[in-house]
């Protein structure tokens, strides 16, 4: 589990200046590789943090995407996903239990002539493990 003050420098670093709110955002995307949304953050720092806003985790996570330090994701057409490991990997998402999983990142076609990529977001869609063994019930 990463402490608080190992986190600080992924602020600093990003020219966000680090606050003890902006901080619990960063511990808890550091250790819950979950790709939650900002209600799914907000609610699970609420109980330590009661007098935290959702507008504070709103900003600190476009924050952290501005910075390169954060990748947001748009999985399921309904909510922004956040992801905190921004190295190359792809992603599979459940359609039945709506969990989201890091892949390997296949080899990426060169792009055609002209093209510059500055991203690739890769996402598989169906039906995980443990849902098609009837092991996890179904959000909606």
């Amino acid at each position: 589990m990463k402490q608080l003050s190992d986190l600080k420098p992924i602020l600093t670093q990003a020219g966000i200046k680090p606050s003890q709110q902006r901080l619990a955002v960063v511990s808890f995307l550091a250790n819950n590789l979950i790709h939650p949304t900002v209600d799914e953050i907000y609610s699970g720092l609420l109980p330590e943090y009661p007098t935290m806003s959702r507008t504070t985790v709103y900003n600190t996570v476009r924050l952290l995407e501005e910075a390169d330090r954060l990748e947001a994701l748009t999985l399921d057409g309904d909510s922004t996903r956040y992801d905190f490991n921004t190295s190359p990997h792809s992603h599979f998402f459940c359609t039945r239990c709506h969990r989201v999983t890091d892949l390997p990142m296949p080899p990426v076609p060169e792009a055609p002539g002209g093209f510059e990529v500055q991203a690739v977001q890769l996402c598989y869609k169906g039906i995980c493990p443990q849902c098609a063994a009837g092991k996890n019930q179904t959000i909606n």
